[in-house]
């Protein structure tokens, strides 16, 4: 299926001197698929290197860190010549192999003739575990889910958000608008795991797209007991299962409470879970400002913050989510759906290389994010249906002087002059205004 990172891959490679590449993101995000249809592409030849599937390998890093000696190594335990012109180096579930992340360093000083790709789903978790990692002989790349965008390529619309991406830039009605929040529901279903989308691009029943991400969430929890201690393990399998309480609590708020995690829980002794979640890329933390200037990170809270599923898909399987609950404007279920399109507008912003941050005060107001796009402060406001009246992002940008508030809602395209309203479907694109 197209991705957006192939893009990314295809520019490193045309880079002059460039330096290894290593590729982050969580299990079953689908690096390891992108990397080698892309180097299919574009190299004559691809030495594929999965330190799990072969741990022998590693017997070509123990010796000596010299990219030669390496090279000429792999070469004889893979039986088959590894010539730099043309080839590309690809060292997959490099976690696995701390003597492998050290010797990118040298690939990148005495061996730049070798193009160098490393990827790791626990690669952050063993980054923040260990802190031994090649800071500035690397580039670094984050892959996420698929977006929503990218869900649309995979049911064949690229023509209909080809139409979504004209309305947003004109700021008026999308003729497709009926059609695309009806693809924004099923996407709110499925998610953006490749495995899962090519289940349903392929017909798959809702039950049997549910059994796939069963299938990912239990190999997620397999990681969590694998690359924890028995005693953190406990703890970031609680508050990973927490997250669908936290996003549809009866207060209406989606901050992250410790108490909804276990009974007495507090930050000293569960931080440490939340901060592995955050390093696996399971979930993406979304932290709270107390002043909406630039920069915004000067003002954070790191105490004060919103945990979000990075797939939407394995959110909504983890609620038992059907059709019909995205279908109703029923308001008992309200909460939900509001915590539902929250994640999935984090998710596309994040996926966009977008940091969000949300805004609140004195239990008043509260913005949902606000970011910065193209050096201005802009809050975005997200409501799951139709129903927008609120009065917050209206305060926060009188009160910095904001040019314009972003509004995603279930409305199509509309600009008053202040309020930019964008239909959920087209959260994927908020970054262009920038």
């Amino acid at each position: 299926m197209k991705r957006k990172v192939t893009a990314a891959l295809e520019a490193w490679a045309a880079e002059q001197g460039k330096k290894p590449l290593v590729l982050f993101g969580a299990r079953q995000t689908g690096k390891t698929t992108s990397v080698l249809e892309f180097g299919a592409t574009r190299y004559q030849s691809v030495v594929h290197v999965d330190f799990v599937r072969q741990p022998a390998l590693k017997a070509a890093f123990e010796r000596s860190l010299d990219p030669k000696d390496i090279v000429q190594l792999l070469a004889a335990l893979l039986r088959r010549s590894i010539e730099p012109e043309g080839t590309l180096l690809f060292f997959d579930e490099v976690q696995e192999c701390d003597q492998a992340i050290a010797s990118l360093k040298y690939f990148h000083q005495d061996a730049p003739e070798y193009d160098v790709i490393a990827a790791g789903s626990l690669l952050g978790v063993h980054v923040a575990r260990h802190g031994s990692f090649p800071v500035g002989y690397v580039d670094m790349l984050t892959m996420h889910p698929m977006d929503f965008e990218e869900f649309c390529w995979a049911m064949g619309e690229e023509r209909a958000f080809d139409v979504v991406r004209a309305s947003f830039a004109s700021r008026m009605s999308c003729p497709l608008h009926d059609r695309m929040m009806e693809l924004y529901r099923d996407y709110l279903l499925v998610g953006g795991m490749p495995e899962v989308v090519a289940l349903w691009a392929q017909g798959a029943s809702l039950e049997r797209v549910r059994r796939g991400q069963r299938d990912i969430s239990t190999a997620y929890v397999a990681d969590m007991t694998k690359y924890a201690t028995a005693a953190d393990a406990a703890k970031i399998v609680t508050t990973w299962d927490s997250l669908p309480a936290q996003l549809a609590k009866e207060s209406g708020s989606t901050k992250f409470m410790w108490r909804y995690v276990a009974s007495g829980a507090k930050a000293d002794r569960y931080q440490t879970a939340v901060d592995w979640l955050v390093a696996a890329g399971i979930v993406s933390q979304c932290t709270q400002v107390s002043d909406g200037r630039s920069p915004l990170k000067s003002f954070e809270n790191p105490a004060s913050f919103k945990l979000y599923a990075a797939d939407t898909g394995l959110l909504s399987c983890a609620y038992d989510a059907t059709p019909a609950d995205f279908g109703t404007a029923d308001r008992a279920t309200g909460r939900f759906r509001g915590g539902m399109a929250e994640n999935y507008v984090m998710q596309q912003l994040v996926a966009s290389h977008i940091q969000p941050y949300y805004w609140g005060m004195q239990s008043t107001y509260e913005v949902e994010f606000v970011v910065s796009l193209g050096g201005a402060i802009v809050p975005i406001e997200v409501k799951s249906g139709r129903r927008v009246r609120s009065t917050s992002a209206a305060r926060f940008a009188e009160k910095y002087g904001c040019p314009i508030i972003v509004r995603v809602s279930a409305k199509d395209f509309g600009f008053d002059g202040t309020v930019f309203s964008v239909p959920l479907y087209a959260a994927a694109l908020v970054g262009e205004l920038a």
